[in-house]
């Protein structure tokens, strides 16, 4: 498996709600920290040869959309879903104060609980990109 070459967030480019997102990220990433990676981009595949190896969580179960986006630190730490995106958010002007606002009692439970819920629904919800 290759590694990623810096931070790296995965989306699904066929979602509009984690192509909405992805682009407020990256709008937002004035310092260029973070690299951009779709799960249907052919160098996908470099980097997670074999899904069900290096996905413990079950993200992208074989034959459906990925279920969560992933964050990939520079270290090669993988995150996924609300835990991605609070450990993305130190790379971001401003990032860190708001990473510590998913640390308070009660707001990761109910974060992880709305992303769950938004990625599950959001082909019903915001359509596909095609």
């Amino acid at each position: 498996m290759s590694r990623l070459p810096t931070n790296t967030l995965i989306y699904d480019r066929d979602c509009e709600l984690c192509r909405w997102a992805q682009g407020i990220i990256a709008r937002w990433d004035r310092r260029r920290r973070i690299g951009y990676l779709a799960f249907q981009d052919p160098r996908f595949k470099d980097y997670f040869p074999d899904p069900d190896r290096s996905d413990p969580e079950g993200v992208w179960p074989d034959g459906e959309p990925p279920r969560a986006m992933l964050f990939i630190d520079c270290a090669g730490r993988v995150s996924a879903g609300m835990d991605a995106f609070r450990n993305l958010l130190p790379q971001l002007a401003g990032g860190r104060f708001l990473a510590v606002l998913f640390y308070l009692p009660g707001v990761p439970w109910l974060a992880m609980r709305l992303y769950e819920w938004l990625a599950r629904n959001r082909y019903r919800l915001f359509g596909p990109t095609h």
